[in-house]
């Protein structure tokens, strides 16, 4: 009976591991995660001007660039992008022309936007880096 009664224990506690182990997944199903950067990518720009236009009847803020072969782009600032606590006005104010930049980009389909949407933060450089990044 000893035999038996330790073989039946043996046998729920395994049970009850696996229990335990499924409901760990099941709860780390549902824990939010960060949003993954695979559809962004980092680039290194001089800020030539800043523009606010009118498209659609609303206000975008967008930045002329330039990156390090002369090529010039644009991109937009837009409040989906950004933290609730920021704000887009703010954001844009603290860009200055001439300066150099470093952030992640993401594509306009992510935002709804007009254009490539800055997203992440945003670092002031004093040049282009020696190494270009990808």
């Amino acid at each position: 009976m000893n035999t038996e009664g330790a073989f039946a224990l043996k046998g729920i506690k395994y049970i009850v591991l696996a229990a335990v182990a499924v409901l760990i997944v099941i709860a780390l199903s549902f824990i939010p995660r960060r949003e993954d950067n695979h559809d962004t990518w980092l680039v290194e720009v001089k800020v030539l001007e800043k523009v606010i236009a009118e498209m659609d009847g609303e206000q975008v803020y967008l930045l002329k660039t330039e990156d390090r072969e002369g090529r010039e782009a644009l991109y937009e600032i837009n409040q989906e992008a950004l933290n609730e606590r920021l704000k887009v006005e703010g954001v844009y104010g603290e860009f200055k022309s001439g300066k150099y930049y470093k952030f992640r980009v993401a594509g306009k389909e992510r935002y709804d936007s007009h254009y490539p949407v800055v997203c992440g933060a945003v670092s002031l450089i004093e040049g282009f880096s020696e190494t270009p990044e990808s």
